[in-house]
């Protein structure tokens, strides 16, 4: 076992920057003796109960139990992993990331991102500074539009919102003054050209600027408003443009306003994704803390990927108008992959989050969120609107079929208490047997997968052939019309069709079911219509049943006992875990999270490095783990000089306590193989001869045996290690 390849660069950077220093940007620090103390920012703390020890640069928080050193804060606040919090840590610190095959960037171009967050802070600076200061008219006019959408002195300084002036040169102007290159402040996403042998000018002309920032609080786009005043033609026309995908920033994977409202949002679990820029910021005006927007682009995977760090349940607040209603059927289907609680809320009268609020409060608001239905619910609703259930048959199975559909679409896991529920739900609201509903998503599933497997075979024969279908063309579209359920060629009929006019026939829900999950109803690729050349291998039921659970984060359990008194001894006087590497059996320890983080001395002294919590917190990547040493520490340096005997003293009394245990587990194992009768009257004779043995080494009448030397387990990677089972444990 050696240690991560990136050991000098952790420790250089923690080196590089002060825990209080890093902490206080998001927290606000008070001092308390030789230590600071602030409110936790990951549970409603009411009184200060999160501490930073700047001499062990460490942090702790007793109530919610989370603690560790500056990576494991930045990985706590940014709902990041180690490595990504080593990377932001070193950008801080300016210390460069090893790049492992990739092109070397020269410090001041145009791929250096160093330079492109420079110039991006550089411009954020100067449009505020353009909106502040500036006495021209335009600049006026910039003012009093934000003054007419009631937006505060104060909003402007939190959200560092500027104005970019009518002129075509004026950013790039004042950049390459400042020492950037004007290619730099292209590829930063501020500037553009008609084409390349043209000179750049700036993207961004007449309009209010309004500053995207990272989880960092760093710029990295921008997006701007047109003054209502002023000619499309001239200020690049849409009401609202953003910054194009640069190196910064991508737009899938960003939100507005998620680096301030990080803090609240880790607290209550739960988020308000808005629409706009100007509502996100009304939102903070009425001491709405945990609310987002998109940016120009409809809300996908990479802004729940983000979420998720930081929520569990999410508000997605629309406008009322009809726009707004389809942007919720768009993302339920999402929300159902990614297993997020999703609510909708859909502000009456077409009004956006903005207007309601300056017209109706905040207490009205936050009634409205707390009545928002659940999307499933939601997406029922818009399903139903207008439709008799005991009647009008086809509409009926249309959105059962419809809401089949998204369902089918989430991932299989074994015992899904989700699916299981939404079933439920539906089978009530249909009156429809749940075990019907059952049979007929199995059914679209493997439906979807004959489609598929069709798609990709006749893609693949295609290109063999040489004619590979134009994009969006789907294969099966070439296939003859396909009979229908009652025998008419080339008409297949509609699901759940009624034979009587929808006054006249009741709505049975469970033949309807029935009927739509006919085989033949208008499935082109049923099997025995499929060519024998695409026709896939045999399919069961079975085989859409459940996939494998995805692999579940591990949990480390607690260290207790006397595993938790040899680590705090090793803390407090390390020149004693040399010893302790060399005397104790790794296995002897009773959990993994103890055995991982003895591993870590062991590591640490087969590469010669010094043994101390600094060292110990660098080499395990584990949140949890890291915490856990924290912990310890804590405990050491609160009973530090309250103890009377010494830490020698009590490592003494800890090896033979460990002995005794070990000695014990021994014995019983023994004893069991003795009990199940399955060795020889030798080995018999042979175990109890140790027992004995092992009784008098016990009592003192024997010498102890030599300890063998414990060796350390072959090495793993650090970073991502899976907690093994309690069973393997044990």
């Amino acid at each position: 076992m050696s240690l991560p390849a990136n050991f000098d660069l952790k420790e250089r950077v923690r080196a590089a920057v002060d825990i209080v220093d890093v902490i206080g940007q998001s927290l606000e620090l008070r001092p308390k003796g030789r230590q600071f103390v602030a409110l936790c920012p990951f549970h409603d703390d009411k009184k200060p109960s999160f501490t930073v020890n700047p001499a062990r640069q460490t942090w702790k928080c007793w109530p919610c139990d989370k603690g560790g050193d500056v990576f494991s804060f930045i990985q706590q606040r940014d709902g990041v992993s180690f490595p990504e919090a080593l990377r932001i840590l070193a950008e801080r610190a300016g210390i460069e990331m090893p790049s492992y095959g990739g092109k070397r960037t020269e410090p001041g171009s145009p791929d250096d991102k160093a330079t492109l967050l420079a110039a991006m802070k550089f411009a954020t600076q100067a449009f505020y500074d353009c909106l502040q200061n500036d006495q021209s008219a335009e600049a006026a006019a910039a003012r009093k539009y934000l003054e007419d959408r009631q937006i505060n002195d104060e909003s402007r300084r939190r959200f560092q919102i500027g104005y970019a002036p009518n002129d075509f040169k004026w950013l790039l102007r004042k950049a390459t003054a400042a020492g950037f290159k004007p290619e730099v402040i292209e590829a930063a996403g501020l500037a553009l050209r008609k084409s390349d042998d043209r000179p750049p000018y700036d993207r961004f002309r007449g309009r209010v600027m309004f500053p995207i920032c990272d989880l960092q609080d760093r710029p990295i786009s921008a997006g701007g408003r047109i003054l209502p005043s002023d000619d499309p033609q001239q200020s690049g026309g849409a009401k609202y443009i953003n910054g194009p995908e640069t190196l910064l920033f991508s737009k899938s994977n960003q939100l507005y306003g998620m680096n301030l409202a990080r803090a609240a949002v880790s607290k209550s679990r739960e988020v308000m994704v808005m629409e706009g820029y100007t509502d996100v910021i009304a939102a903070r005006q009425f001491g709405i803390e945990p609310v987002v927007a998109v940016l120009g682009t409809a809300l996908g995977e990479g802004h729940i990927r983000i979420i998720q760090r930081f929520a569990d349940r999410v508000i997605l607040v629309l406008d009322g108008d009809t726009a707004g209603k389809t942007r919720a059927d768009e993302v339920l289907e999402l929300f159902i992959r990614a297993d997020v609680d999703l609510r909708v809320l859909t502000l009456p009268d077409g009004s956006d989050p903005a207007d309601f609020l300056h017209q109706h409060g905040r207490e009205a608001f936050e009634q409205l969120v707390a009545e928002a239905p659940d999307a499933i619910e939601h997406k029922l609703s818009t399903l139903l609107d207008g439709v008799d259930l005991l009647t009008d048959t086809h509409r009926a199975t249309a959105a059962l079929e419809t809401m089949l559909g998204i369902v089918a679409k989430a991932p299989q896991q074994a015992g899904d208490l989700r699916i299981d529920q939404i079933l439920l739900r539906l089978s009530r609201v249909f009156s429809t047997d749940k075990a019907a509903l059952v049979g007929r998503l199995k059914q679209i599933r493997i439906e979807e997968s004959k489609r598929r497997q069709y798609r990709n075979q006749a893609a693949a024969r295609a290109k063999q052939a040489g004619k590979v279908p134009a994009a969006g063309k789907n294969p099966a579209a070439a296939k003859p019309p396909t009979a229908g359920r009652h025998g008419t060629p080339g008409r297949p009929s509609t699901p759940g069709r009624p034979s009587a006019p929808p006054s006249v026939a009741a709505f049975d829900p469970n033949q309807a079911l029935l009927e739509s999950s006919d085989p033949m109803h208008d499935d082109p690729m049923h099997a025995e219509q499929m060519p024998a050349d695409l026709m896939p291998a045999a399919m069961h039921y079975e085989d859409f049943e459940a996939a494998p659970a995805a692999p579940r984060k591990p949990v480390w359990e607690a260290i207790e006992g006397i595993d938790r008194e040899l680590f705090e001894i090793l803390i407090e006087d390390p020149e004693l875990a040399p010893m302790a590497i060399e005397t104790f059996d790794i296995a002897s320890l009773q959990t993994e999270s103890a055995r991982k983080i003895f591993a870590a001395y062991q590591e640490l002294d087969l590469a010669g490095r010094a043994l101390d919590v600094q060292s110990l917190l660098l080499t395990v990547e584990q949140e949890e783990l890291r915490n856990m040493v924290v912990t310890m520490d804590e405990r050491v340096q609160r009973r530090a000089g309250q103890l009377t005997v010494s830490p020698e003293q009590r490592y003494r009394d800890l090896q033979d306590r460990f002995q005794q245990r070990q000695w014990n587990v021994q014995r019983q194992r023994h004893q069991a193989t003795l009990e199940a009768a399955a060795v020889s009257d030798d080995e018999a004779t042979k175990l109890l001869q140790d027992l004995f043995e092992g009784e008098k080494v016990r009592k003192g009448l024997l010498n102890r045996p030599p300890a063998e030397p414990s060796k350390p387990p072959p090495s793993t990677p650090n970073a991502g290690d899976q907690a093994p089972t309690s069973s393997e444990s044990a």
